[in-house]
C-alpha cells in the first residue's frame, strides 16, 4: 500500500502526535508499505528528505498572528501518489485547511483527530459548536474515524458520527526498549535522590498535566518519596515549574526537575522509579503512562486517555477526584507488596500497546477501507 500521513509537525519535532506519526510511519515501512508524510517546515530540516525509508514533504508556512497558513497545501496533495490518506488532528492547520475540500479528494481517507484538547481545555461556545456540529459534518467525507481511547469513541457516537465507521485503535510504544536494562545507570545518584521511594512523571509541563494535583497527593510523604519530573517546562500556568516548585517547598515535598533528557536517561528514570503519577485533566492517549507500565511501574492517574483501560487490566488506579487520587497514592507508598503486584500486572498490560501489535491493526483498517471504497465506486 501507498500511505500518505498528514500531520501538523513531524520528526525532528517532538510531541504526542509527532511521536505517533513517527511510530506508525516506521512500522508501516517495516511491513513493506510505501509511506509519505506531509507536514510543515522545521528549522534545519530539508524540504524533501527520506528518513528510515519515509518520504517527508515539508511545506513552507505563513504566520498570521497565532495562526499558521500552509503554502501550496492543496496543490501538493493533488500532486502526490498514494492509495490512502490518513489525516491527523483537529483545530490545527493540517486538518482545518483540509476539511473544506475533503469531499473533492475522492480517494480513501481516514482520520485520527487525537481526541478533543481544545474542547477539554476551553469549553467555550465556539469550541462546543466546532466539535458538536461542524466537526461531525465535515467528517462525512472520511471513510473511517480511528479513535485513540474509549471516551473519544463514545463522544463521537454522541455527536452523531456513524458507529460502524469508528474504530478504537490506540497508540503504540516500543516495548523492545524496556526488555533490557538501559544504557545509562545511576539515575538516582546523578540527581541526588536519597529518599527510599521515587515517584515519576515524564512529559511536558503543559496546563492539562496538572502536576499541582501530584504534589498535593504527596503532602505528608516527604521523608519517604521524592517526585522526579522529566520534561520541558512550559511557563505561565499553575502546573509550570515555578508554580510546582513553590507549592512543593510550601508543603515539604521533595521535587526534582530534570528538564528534557536523552532517551537512555529517560529509560533509566523509568527503571529506577517505584511508582508513576499522572494528574492530567486531559490526555488523548498517554504514551508515558504505557511506557511506565512497560517498565513495571504501578500508576495512579485520573480517568483520561488510556488510563481506564490499563487500570482495568490491574496495572494501576484511576481516580475521579483528588481525595481518591491521594488515597491510591498513599496505598502504593505504604504497601510494597501491592506496588510489586500491580507493577507486574502493569508490565503485562503494556504488551497490547506494542507498535508491533498496533501497526497491523491500523493496516487492517486501511485494507478494509480500500476494499470498501473500491466496492462503493463500482456499485
Amino acid at each position: 500500500m501507498k500511505i500518505l500521513l498528514v500531520n501538523h509537525r513531524f520528526h525532528p519535532a517532538e510531541g504526542g502526535t509527532e511521536r505517533w506519526t513517527w511510530g506508525l510511519a516506521r512500522g508501516l515501512t517495516s511491513l513493506g508499505d510505501s509511506v509519505q508524510v506531509l507536514t510543515q517546515e522545521e528549522p534545519n530540516a530539508a524540504t524533501q528528505e527520506f528518513l528510515d525509508g519515509i518520504h517527508v514533504h515539508r511545506l513552507p508556512m505563513r504566520h498570521l498572528g497565532k495562526f499558521r497558513v500552509p503554502r501550496s497545501y492543496w496543490r501538493t496533495l493533488r500532486s502526490l501518489d498514494y492509495d490512502l490518506l490518513h489525516m491527523s488532528g483537529n483545530r490545527i492547520w493540517c486538518a482545518d485547511f483540509y476539511f473544506p475540500v475533503a469531499g473533492i479528494f475522492d480517494g480513501p481517507q481516514v482520520i485520527t483527530p487525537h481526541d478533543f484538547y481544545q474542547l477539554a481545555m476551553d469549553p467555550s461556545w465556539l469550541n462546543r459548536a466546532y466539535f458538536g456540529r461542524y466537526f461531525p459534518l465535515v467528517l462525512r467525507a472520511f471513510d473511517a474515524y480511528l479513535a485513540l481511547n474509549a471516551k473519544e469513541q463514545e463522544r463521537m457516537i454522541r455527536f452523531g458520527f456513524p458507529p460502524r465507521r469508528i474504530h478504537l485503535v490506540g497508540e503504540g510504544v516500543h516495548l523492545a526498549e524496556f526488555r533490557s536494562p538501559p544504557g545509562f545507570r545511576g539515575f538516582r545518584e546523578r540527581w541526588g535522590i536519597s529518599t527510599p521511594l521515587m515517584a515519576l512523571y515524564v512529559g511536558g509541563l503543559w496546563p492539562n498535566k496538572r502536576l499541582d494535583r501530584v504534589v498535593r497527593a504527596l503532602v505528608g510523604h516527604g521523608p519517604r518519596v521524592a517526585l522526579v519530573i522529566v520534561g520541558r517546562d512550559i511557563p505561565g500556568h499553575a502546573s509550570d515549574r515555578a508554580s510546582v516548585e513553590a507549592m512543593a517547598r510550601a508543603h515539604g515535598v521533595p521535587v526534582i526537575f530534570t528538564g528534557p533528557l536523552p532517551r537512555d536517561e529517560v529509560l533509566a528514570a523509568y527503571h529506577e522509579a517505584d511508582l508513576y503519577l499522572q494528574g492530567s485533566s486531559y490526555e488523548a492517549f498517554g504514551v508515558s503512562l504505557v511506557e511506565a507500565c512497560a517498565a513495571g511501574l504501578p500508576f495512579v492517574a485520573y480517568d483520561t486517555g488510556i488510563a481506564r483501560d490499563l487500570a482495568g487490566d490491574g496495572a494501576g488506579f484511576v481516580a475521579a477526584e483528588e481525595d481518591e487520587f491521594r488515597t491510591a497514592v498513599a496505598r502504593l507508598i505504604q504497601d510494597e507488596s501491592l506496588r510489586l503486584e500491580v507493577g507486574r500486572k502493569a508490565r503485562q498490560a503494556s504488551r497490547r500497546w506494542d507498535w508491533d501489535s498496533v501497526v497491523p491493526s491500523y493496516r487492517k483498517i486501511y485494507q478494509d477501507v480500500l476494499k470498501g471504497h473500491g466496492a462503493a465506486q463500482h456499485r
